[in-house]
């Protein structure tokens, strides 16, 4: 029998003895991507009040058990308590992201022989946050880059897409890391998680597989200015396609253009097949966390997901985590091809893309174990 735990402190004080002892139920929400995270705290109220939080106060959580240890979720900044009166309550929210409202306002400006990593970590500066790049990912350098009529956030977040990384902001970092690598942006691999018939909440699993979203091919265009015209080049994205998708905006040159129609290719092929389940709570789960069944069904043990969305949850009911995951993408198959059906090269060119391949092997599957009783809720 384990005892979730709870450890909840408010501008870095604990506050277990106006908080914690009420706690109802807290959720953390941890979410892949530029998305913020989120916390919510239902609790008791009266006798006496506790103090409402105040839009901009900082709420930090740790989550796990009395037996195992806390892990620490992250900082959250209080937005938009709720009280309820007559009985009394109170829900505390709270986003991850803390974003200056500079980063918002739409600018222009350009960038010169610069790498991503040298585009990133001036605009991270200039919003008062550290930036986390990806090493391979920020290496690359643009002759030149623009920033045209849109703010910051916009920038990172089309970087991202070309380059088929994932944006967040948590803890005061603007983290800039490759999608579907199962590591976080400082490089530590993040935990995988396994999901067998001894951890997951009977009747929660389900995967659905969307055959429709699947495009044969990714196209990208540039503006030849020689002829006058959009030129377009193509990716091949999924064999068992129709359909194929054109990126909406042109591109300066053959080399940006290639990287975001691959980029694009392997977002499409992730979304075809997704899954949900909840699990025995696991503070480990994080979102960007490589994830597989083990033991569950044939057709479903062989696919390999990255975790896009980890929710934890605990109430007098217990811990839970439900997890969201997308298929985890694998590189692009084919060459980037230019409109006379050959490979691009040159100066910027974007050659051969990475051949596909089969996924990893599916590593041995474990021997099931009971589940672990669950008690009531804990605090510190």
């Amino acid at each position: 029998m384990k005892t979730p735990v709870a450890e909840i402190k408010v501008n870095g004080r604990p506050v277990a003895s106006l908080f914690n002892e009420r706690l109802i139920s807290v959720t953390i929400t941890d979410k892949e991507g530029v998305t913020s995270d989120t916390i919510s705290c239902d609790l008791n109220d009266g006798n006496p009040f506790a103090a409402i939080p105040q839009k901009g106060d900082t709420i930090t959580a740790s989550l796990g058990y009395l037996e195992t240890g806390l892990a620490f979720f992250g900082s959250y900044t209080a937005d938009d308590p709720e009280v309820r009166c007559l009985p009394y309550g109170m829900t505390v929210n709270g986003k991850g992201a803390n974003v200056r409202d500079q980063a918002k306002q739409h600018r222009s400006r350009h960038w010169d022989q610069k790498t991503v990593k040298d585009i990133v970590s001036q605009i991270a500066s200039e919003n008062g946050l550290s930036p986390i790049v990806d090493h391979e990912i920020g290496a690359q350098e643009y002759e030149w880059f623009g920033q045209q009529d849109e703010s910051d956030l916009h920038v990172v977040e089309r970087l991202a897409r070309r380059h088929g990384a994932l944006f967040s902001i948590k803890d005061g970092k603007l983290i800039f890391a490759a999608k579907g690598s199962g590591k976080s942006a400082s490089g530590k691999d993040l935990t995988e998680v396994v999901a067998s018939p001894a951890n997951i909440v009977e009747g929660t699993c389900r995967t659905n597989f969307a055959y429709r979203n699947k495009y044969k091919k990714v196209k990208g265009r540039i503006q030849d200015r020689g002829k006058a015209e959009l030129v377009e080049i193509e990716i091949e994205s999924d064999v068992d396609g129709t359909a194929e998708y054109t990126l909406p905006e042109p591109y300066a040159d053959e080399g940006e253009a290639g990287k975001a129609a691959k980029s694009k290719a392997e977002a499409l092929k992730s979304e075809t097949i997704r899954t949900s389940v909840t699990l025995f709570g696991d503070p480990s789960i994080r979102a960007g966390a490589p994830f597989r069944y083990a033991g569950v069904r044939p057709g479903i043990d062989e696919l390999q997901f990255i975790v896009e969305t980890a929710t934890h949850t605990i109430s007098k009911s217990g811990y839970t985590t439900q997890v969201e995951a997308k298929l985890k993408p694998k590189p692009a198959s084919g060459e980037a091809k230019g409109e006379g059906g050959s490979p691009s090269n040159g100066d910027g060119a974007v050659g051969e893309a990475p051949s596909g391949g089969s996924a990893p092997p599916t590593p041995t599957i474990p021997k099931p174990v009971a589940p672990i009783g669950q008690g009531g809720i804990g605090s510190r």
